[in-house]
């Protein structure tokens, strides 16, 4: 019951999935936003939302004009990074000594107040959300373990797994949390390894994407999650020390080695997109368990590659698709969502030029923006997007008043 194609051509913002055309293979793809079944066709043919002030300024005055960009260059490698319970006060805290998470934000577009889940702040249901762009009242796996089986048992769920390897791509799943065992037997994926060893995530994701690249990778750094745990909360000192925050830094490590990865190895540079986020976030005293907590709702969201607008404000980018949910906790289907992390499926899918004619990523009516500030314009003389892809540079009117 599942029918997958891949679009070769730069998908367009109000294009439906599931009627995307497929022509050349080396057409420069977009990874700005996601398109969904619902929409009108801009006649812009590459949406992306600049960040700069400017942009941004005009945008208000004229609020249908959208600049016509493209990514230069094909992004050919998603890297899905979860820092498991990661709460985003623990690294505004360190900023400074924390290089890489200084990275993320000042090089790639981020906020510090994303969300997971309404309904559950629990590691399991709310892995099935990233994987399927589902809340938990539709993919209905509430249980924060294996159950056992393949699941749902009755009803397939579409996964981001599914969609690369049925496009003949590579998708592989690094965790270090063996519950994640039913994700493997779930959903479709090309490689699937749990590690007892926390460091030993990072180290055998950059070996083997050294030894066969993952077109789709999703990297489980659990450091974060397990010092909360063990020690019964993000804030509890021992030994002078905040085992969460130090748990953090290490993470920050992390993240330095993926880094050096993509920057110095010829397959990766210029063609990588970089996700990174939290499950859910982490409280002061006991767990993440309590959904009446806000610290364990609030999350960070980072996006770093190809046309992302350097340090800019997700919110910013996204005026009228995602609202800022302050301090607050927003219903799953409440007026316009706060940004949340089961965003990456849908956003990794269009990334790799990935598209469905069934399933939850076909169906969903959502825009995400992620931004550009210097990629180049295609489009007619006219200033009308055009589906060869050619022509000068140019503003396309966005039709759907979008």
């Amino acid at each position: 019951d599942k029918t997958h194609k891949q679009s070769n051509r730069i998908p367009t913002q109000f294009t439906p999935r599931r009627s995307r055309n497929t022509s050349n293979r080396k057409a420069r793809q977009q990874v700005v936003m996601k398109s969904r079944t619902t929409m009108k066709r801009t006649r812009c043919r590459l949406p992306v939302l600049a960040a700069s002030a400017l942009i941004l300024a005009t945008l208000m005055l004229l609020p249908t004009a959208l600049p016509c960009a493209v990514v230069d260059g094909d992004t050919q490698y998603v890297i899905h990074i979860v820092m498991d319970g990661l709460r985003p006060a623990a690294v505004a805290k360190h900023l400074d000594i924390l290089p890489n998470f200084q990275r993320l934000r000042a090089e790639g577009a981020f906020t510090d107040n994303a969300r997971t889940e309404y309904l559950e702040t629990q590691t399991t249901p709310t892995h099935f959300s990233m994987y399927t762009g589902l809340p938990i009242e539709k993919h209905g796996y509430w249980r924060d373990e294996d159950i056992g089986g393949k699941y749902p048992k009755l009803a397939y769920k579409e996964s981001i797994f599914d969609l690369v390897t049925e496009n003949g791509m590579r998708s592989c799943l690094f965790t270090g949390k063996d519950k994640f065992a039913i994700f493997e037997r779930s959903f479709q994926m090309s490689y699937y390894k749990y590690f007892k060893k926390r460091e030993d995530v990072p180290k055998t994701f950059i070996s083997e994407m050294k030894k066969q690249p993952c077109h789709f990778s999703f990297v489980h750094l659990i450091d974060p999650d397990s010092m909360g745990h063990k020690y019964k909360g993000a804030a509890t000192t021992f030994n002078g020390k905040v085992p969460y925050d130090e748990a953090v830094k290490t993470v920050d490590k992390y993240l330095g080695q993926i880094f050096n990865l993509v920057e110095t190895n010829s397959t990766y540079a210029g063609k990588t997109l970089i996700i990174a986020t939290a499950d859910h976030g982490f409280a002061d005293v006991g767990n993440h368990a309590k959904t009446d907590l806000i610290d364990n709702h609030k999350i960070p969201f980072y996006v770093w590659g190809p046309c992302v607008a350097p340090g800019a404000d997700l919110y910013d980018l996204n005026i009228g698709n995602r609202k800022d949910p302050g301090d607050t906790r927003t219903h799953s289907y409440e007026g316009i969502q706060p940004i949340r992390n089961r965003e990456v499926g849908p956003l990794a899918a269009d990334a790799l030029g990935i598209t469905s004619t069934k399933g939850a990523f076909g169906q969903q009516d959502t825009r995400f923006y992620i931004g550009t500030g210097s990629c180049r314009g295609v489009c007619d003389e006219s200033g009308n997007g055009t589906d060869t892809g050619g022509g000068d540079e140019g503003s396309g009117t966005d039709t759907g008043g979008g």
